[in-house]
């Protein structure tokens, strides 16, 4: 038998390419038939442009911009199998924990990268062109970072460095290209919540945020608008009149502006009027029978309640878990680093 190359002798000592490889391609191949098929005329076309510049392996980087409802995850889904069921590796990031959740083999950025809490301009991650980490990026044939508009610039262009540094064994003029001549598809929508930057102002923020990167002037945006929980399903007035609304609302159409603050009028269905047990109406109306659906994962899967601070959130919860019997544990967990 002969003896395999060192190349080949890598990767299969290296577990992150084996979990990459992992996937079943036959399974893969029909789901990507199926989605395709499901694909909006603006998904269409976000995804055409995409997989005809993946296929031609010359690198592109693209911004996909969208607000709720619009079907970034089942773009996402529809390009990742896509790719893996050819056998090619695609690897899928967000910026947050829950959004990487919502993803095919999703991982946070920060978890995927190695990526510094504290970066600055002239950051480089702590990944060696000859670790696993680093001859698993080189293998990649398109990376996907979710809610990229929430995350600081400073992480994406030192992603940008790092993969550049990555490649340059291999290809020299890689540290002339973007993200080392890959495909990098970043998505997100502005309206949501920006980069977290303390105690820091609105230019602040601003200033933190991709689209003032030196990566946007080089990204194509694509944008989808078409609400997809809207179309194919039967809808009342209400419905279709609320999403618009909430469109509205990020459009700035809604409302009237002075001194940089928008007062906006919330229609009379969505007050709370119970003025005497406001915590309660919330909860029976959103939580209806809940103490009978205690072991239904999907009941509270299909439910939240959004609050504003912290001290609403555990006026809340301390409320829901008086109703319930047994014993109450309590699980502790940090939120910064020791020094010590």
């Amino acid at each position: 038998m002969p003896c395999p190359s060192n190349h080949t002798r890598n990767i299969l000592e290296n577990h992150l390419i084996i979990d990459e490889f992992s996937y079943v391609k036959s399974t893969l191949a029909n789901e990507h038939s199926d989605f395709i098929t499901k694909l909006t005329s603006e998904q269409k076309e976000a995804y055409d442009q995409i997989i005809k510049v993946v296929d031609h392996g010359k690198g592109a980087v693209f911004f996909l911009y969208s607000y709720g409802g619009t079907g970034k995850n089942f773009l996402w889904k529809t390009l990742s199998a896509a790719l893996r069921s050819k056998g090619e590796i695609v690897l899928n990031v967000a910026s947050s924990g829950i959004a990487a959740l919502l993803l095919s083999g999703g991982r946070t950025a920060h978890s995927r990268f190695n990526i510094l809490l504290h970066p600055t301009d002239e950051s480089f991650y702590t990944i060696s062109p000859s670790s696993k980490l680093g001859e698993l990026i080189r293998r990649v044939k398109l990376l996907i970072w979710d809610e990229a508009s929430m995350g600081n610039k400073m992480c994406v262009e030192a992603l940008d460095r790092s993969m550049r540094d990555i490649w340059h064994q291999v290809n020299p003029d890689s540290m002339d290209t973007l993200f080392g001549g890959k495909t990098v598809v970043f998505g997100g929508n502005f309206r949501q919540m920006l980069p977290v930057i303390q105690k820091g102002k609105r230019e602040d923020i601003v200033d933190a945020s991709i689209n003032s990167s030196y990566l946007w002037d080089y990204d194509t945006v694509l944008k989808l608008t078409v609400n997809m929980r809207l179309c194919g399903i039967e809808t009342n007035a209400n419905t279709r009149n609320f999403a618009q609304w909430i469109l509205d609302i990020g459009n700035s159409d809604v409302g009237e502006y002075e001194d940089a603050v928008f007062d906006i009028e919330i229609p009379q269905d969505l007050l709370i009027t119970d003025i005497d047990d406001p915590i309660g109406s919330i909860i029976s109306t959103i939580y209806p029978d809940y103490l009978l659906n205690l072991g239904n994962l999907k009941y509270y899967q299909q439910r939240a309640i959004l609050a504003p601070t912290h001290e609403v959130v555990n006026i809340i919860n301390d409320r829901m878990m008086m109703c319930l019997e047994g014993e109450e544990r309590s699980y502790l967990s940090s939120d910064s680093i020791g020094t010590s």
